[in-house]
C-alpha cells in the first residue's frame, strides 16, 4: 500500500530531525570545521545526497540548530508581545530558562560547546544581533520600572547570573537542585534591582 503525503511528511520530519541531532551531536564533540556533511550523513544513517536534500550546506544545518536554541528560550519573554515587560513575564521568563533547560540538558551541553566557538558566535550576533538588542531593551526598562538606579550595570549583574546558573544546571546539575537554584536566582534577580 502506497504511503499518504501525511505519512512522507512525517518522514521526512523525521530524518530531518535526525540530521539536526546528528550534527548538533558531531559539531560540539569535534567542532563545526571539523565536522564535514559526510560525516554529518554517517552519524545520521542516511546518505550525503539525501543530507543535502534536506539542507543546502552544514552551515545551513548550524543555523536551523541555533534557531532553534534561541526560539526555545525566548518564545517565553514578552508573552503577550506589546513590547513591555512586566514583572510577571520577567519571572516567567527566568523560571522557564531554567524548565527548558532541565529538560533538555543535552541538548544545552552540546549548544552550549557549539556557541563557545568564537566563528559561530560571531555569526550568530550578525544574524540575532538586532533580536537580542530589542530584548536587551525591553529588559533594560523593566529594571528601570522596577526602581533600580543602575539599569545597565544591573542588567549586566543579572545576566551573568542567569548565563552562569544555568551553565550550572548544564554542567553540573547535582550541583545544585534545579528548583533550588531557580527559585534562588529568580528572588536574587529581583532583590538586586528592587533594593537600590
Amino acid at each position: 500500500m502506497p504511503r499518504s503525503q501525511k505519512q512522507y511528511k512525517e518522514i521526512r520530519k523525521q530524518k530531518k530531525q535526525l540530521i539536526l541531532d546528528s550534527a548538533l551531536e558531531l559539531f560540539a564533540e569535534n567542532g563545526f570545521h571539523s565536522t564535514s556533511m559526510s560525516k554529518v550523513a554517517q552519524k545520521a544513517g542516511v546518505s550525503k545526497g539525501l543530507a543535502y536534500n534536506y539542507f543546502e550546506s552544514k552551515q545551513d544545518i548550524l543555523d536551523e540548530i541555533i534557531k532553534t536554541g534561541f526560539d526555545s528560550i525566548y518564545s517565553n519573554f514578552d508573552l503577550n508581545h506589546d513590547g513591555i515587560l512586566t514583572r510577571e513575564e520577567f519571572e516567567h521568563f527566568i523560571r522557564n530558562s531554567f524548565k527548558a533547560i532541565g529538560k533538555n540538558r543535552k541538548f544545552w551541553k552540546l549548544y552550549s560547546a557549539i556557541i563557545m566557538q568564537s566563528d559561530i558566535a560571531e555569526s550568530m550576533m550578525e544574524k540575532y544581533g538586532d533580536r537580542s538588542q530589542i530584548i536587551m531593551q525591553m529588559l533594560n526598562q523593566f529594571i528601570k520600572t522596577m526602581g533600580s538606579k543602575d539599569p545597565e550595570g544591573d542588567l549586566m549583574v543579572i545576566s551573568s547570573l542567569v548565563k552562569g546558573s544555568l551553565l550550572v544546571v548544564i554542567s553540573a546539575p547535582e550541583f545544585f537542585p534545579l528548583k533550588q537554584l531557580e527559585d534562588k536566582v529568580t528572588e536574587a534577580c529581583f532583590r538586586l534591582i528592587t533594593t537600590k
